[in-house]
């Protein structure tokens, strides 16, 4: 028994029209025969039957009506929900076994992989913000960040001096409510899973 799942994104994104029809049709040849699954469920005549309507409509579509389009559309769902159902018996037959899942013509989710320690930001820019006593923070993007740590602190530093932190899921942030005429540090770090953080170099400006 393994713990690999059978992928079931059958979406826009991942197939145009004419390749879901194709990744049907290598579905059902690799489930043709396949002793491994031997009561394919639904069963695969009925897949094929809705990849042939489906088919159909997509020759109409190209010089077609408005309302070929729309009939494209729902057969194509309709074959979508075949094709889940279909996923699901073979994730069921198959205990999660990857080569099994492949036999059949699906494939497999990818595992994701562990992510530690991310990369050292760089590119980090502070420009006046849209509101007196903003700045607008921005930095490149950083590989596998979920989201950024942006910190901030009033110059000159003391003893007591401590970073204020702001988070954003974007790379860019705008910072309000800081004192005009002050000077500020600025550091930005990307953040995962891991919970350990390498900043940025920091940058220094005042603000209007």
């Amino acid at each position: 028994m393994g713990n690999s799942k059978v992928s079931k994104d059958f979406s826009t994104s991942r197939y145009t029209d004419w390749g879901l029809s194709n990744k049907t049709n290598y579905i059902v040849d690799k489930m043709t025969g396949n002793v491994l699954f031997a009561t394919p469920a639904p069963p695969l005549k009925d897949v094929t039957d809705a990849n042939n309507a489906y088919i159909t409509a997509l020759g109409k579509v190209e010089y077609g009506t408005k309302e070929d389009t729309v009939i494209k559309n729902n057969l194509r769902a309709a074959l979508i929900v075949l094709l889940k159902l279909l996923a699901d018996y073979v994730q069921t037959t198959s205990n999660g076994d990857e080569a099994i899942i492949l036999s059949s013509g699906f494939d497999v989710n990818k595992k994701p992989s562990v992510v530690g320690q991310l990369a050292k930001p760089d590119g980090l820019t502070v420009k006046p913000g849209d509101n007196k006593g903003s700045m607008v923070v921005s930095c490149n993007v950083v590989d596998y960040a979920n989201f950024y740590e942006f910190e901030f602190m009033e110059l000159p530093a003391v003893v007591n001096s401590m970073w204020i932190q702001k988070t954003s899921t974007k790379r860019k942030m705008q910072i309000d409510g800081l004192t005009s005429g002050k000077q500020y540090n600025f550091r930005v770090a990307g953040a995962a899973s891991d919970p350990s953080r390498i900043w940025s170099d920091e940058v220094s400006s005042f603000v209007l």
